[in-house]
C-alpha cells in the first residue's frame, strides 16, 4: 500500500517568460474564431522567449533578481493544480484544518507554535525524499548545521517565500536577504501541508516540526535589493541590502 506522496515538481513544465506583441485585427480575429480565445486574450501574443525556469535554484534566482513575478507563481498555481503527487499528499491530511494549525498560520505568533507543533507531529506526514521547497528569512546560526526550535514554515513559491522574508521589516532589521531552496534529505520530521483554499491559501504551504536538521550546502551572492520597514505611525526607512540563494538540505 502505498504511504507517501512522490516528488511535487512545480518545473516538471518550464516556466517560460515571453515578450508580448500586439497583433493585428485579423490575428485576434483568428484567434478568437480558432482557438479559442476570448478578444482580450487575442489582442497579445508571445513574441520573443527572454528566459526559461526549470529548476528551483533559477526559479529562487529570478525571484531575487525581479523581487516580483505573478506569472511565475501563476505557473506554480496551474503546476500544483495538475500534480497528481501534490493531490495525494493533501488527501494525506486532515479533512479540516486542525484549530492549532490554523491558528498558527492565521497569527503567526510565539502564542499559537506550541501547540501548532504538537498538531503537526499528530496528523502530519514524512515528505519524501527529494522534495523542494522555499523558505525566505536569515540563515539563523554562524554554523552550517542547527536544529529548528520550532516549526519551519515553507512554500511550493519563490515568491511567497520572499515576501516572507521582508514581512514586518524582517529583512530590513537582518541586514540581508536569504531566500532558501530547501531539499528534503533522508526525512524524519513530520510536515503539515496546508490546503490552498481560505485565507491563506496563496501561501502554498508546508510547516515542519521543530526538531527539524538543517543544513547549510552552499549559498551565493545575487545582488542588492532595497528593503522596508514601517516604524512610528506610517513612517517607512528603507535600505540597500544583500540577497542571496542559499540552498538548504532538511531532515
Amino acid at each position: 500500500m502505498r504511504t507517501k506522496a512522490g516528488v511535487v515538481n512545480v518545473f516538471a513544465t518550464p516556466y517560460e517568460d515571453w515578450s508580448k506583441r500586439d497583433t493585428t485585427t485579423e490575428e485576434a480575429l483568428d484567434l478568437a474564431r480558432n482557438k479559442g480565445l476570448s478578444l482580450i486574450e487575442a489582442l497579445q501574443v508571445n513574441d520573443k522567449l527572454i528566459e526559461t525556469v526549470s529548476t528551483h535554484t533559477e526559479a529562487a534566482t529570478r525571484m531575487l533578481r525581479l523581487r516580483v513575478d505573478n506569472g511565475l507563481e501563476g505557473h506554480i498555481d496551474r503546476a500544483l493544480d495538475a500534480s497528481a503527487e501534490y493531490c495525494y499528499l493533501l488527501d494525506s491530511m486532515p479533512q479540516n484544518v486542525p484549530e492549532a494549525l490554523s491558528s498558527y498560520q492565521g497569527e503567526f505568533s510565539d502564542h499559537d507554535w506550541a501547540m501548532a507543533d504538537v498538531a503537526i507531529r499528530a496528523h502530519g506526514v514524512e515528505i519524501v525524499e527529494g522534495q523542494l521547497l522555499f523558505h525566505g528569512g536569515r540563515w539563523a546560526s554562524d554554523t552550517p548545521t542547527l536544529i529548528t526550535s520550532r516549526p519551519f514554515s515553507t512554500s511550493f513559491c519563490p515568491q511567497v517565500a520572499l515576501r516572507n522574508a521582508e514581512w514586518r521589516g524582517k529583512a530590513y532589521d537582518a541586514g540581508r536577504v536569504d531566500l532558501m531552496v530547501v531539499c528534503v534529505t533522508q526525512p524524519k520530521t513530520k510536515a503539515y501541508v496546508y490546503s490552498r483554499e481560505g485565507d491563506h491559501g496563496n501561501e502554498k504551504e508546508v510547516v515542519f516540526a521543530s526538531g527539524a536538521r538543517l543544513t547549510r550546502v552552499r549559498e551565493k551572492y545575487i545582488s542588492d535589493i532595497l528593503v522596508s520597514k514601517v516604524t512610528s505611525g506610517t513612517q517607512t526607512k528603507e535600505k540597500v541590502v544583500p540577497a542571496y540563494l542559499v540552498e538548504v538540505a532538511i531532515s
